[in-house]
């Protein structure tokens, strides 16, 4: 989706109603939006509880994540706060990567079916090597929470699925039509026949797409 970017700093807690007010003005003129929030804003890395309202909107915006900034020693230096969902209700555990490259954005327009309901057209993080650095970092999260023994035996599911729309690029508990435009739309881009991407790197994604979508099937019962 060819389009401009509008990028938000937000230096106090934006209202959720603010939020979708931006989102659907500048989704009518074709125009792609990205929130940066004051890191102080966010949880620490580390934290594990739930979150306010307008958190959890921009963690669904984002599939799983908030955009931060913070200044030190003078430079302006930008972080990923990560959230993701563990079994019990309403807690997230939080983990932050620094350093992601606004320089490699690119406007997509999703469909979202809970929190900020609607079809906006967002910023989107295109770097394929900052996407497998998140993928490495949150399987290290997934361990370390695990062995801190906080419902380790159901963790494991729940973290797969949650991790499986995100390999498809859509929001945690997406509808089925949501899910299998995604998978259509990324096997198409991956499958090492038509892919632009290296021959192994094509391989790698569609397998894991494939996956992902397979994983998501079974869990929703769908045929």
């Amino acid at each position: 989706m060819n389009s401009r970017l509008y990028i938000y700093l937000c230096g106090s807690a934006p209202k959720s109603r603010a939020i979708k007010a931006i989102l659907k003005q500048n989704t009518s003129s074709s125009v792609g939006s990205l929130f940066l929030l004051d890191l102080t804003l966010l949880p620490d890395d580390g934290y594990c509880g739930k979150l306010p309202a307008w958190q959890d909107d921009l963690r669904a915006l984002n599939l799983g994540a908030i955009h931060a900034y913070e200044w030190r020693e003078g430079d302006l230096r930008f972080i990923q706060v990560n959230l993701d969902e563990t079994p019990q209700r309403n807690i997230f555990t939080v983990w932050h990567t620094r350093d992601f490259p606004l320089d490699a954005l690119a406007v997509r327009r999703r469909d979202y079916q809970s929190n900020i309901r609607g079809s906006w057209a967002v910023g989107d993080i295109t770097s394929p090597q900052f996407k497998r650095q998140i993928s490495d970092e949150r399987a290290q999260q997934r361990f370390h929470y695990r062995t801190r023994g906080t419902q380790a035996l159901d963790v494991p599911a729940a973290e797969q699925i949650s991790a499986a729309y995100l390999a498809l690029e859509i929001e945690v508990g997406a509808g089925q039509a949501a899910v299998k435009e995604a998978f259509r739309k990324l096997a198409r881009q991956y499958h090492p026949d038509v892919s632009q991407h290296e021959t192994a790197e094509a391989e790698r994604r569609f397998k894991e797409v494939k996956s992902a979508y397979d994983k998501i099937k079974s869990h929703r019962r769908w045929s």
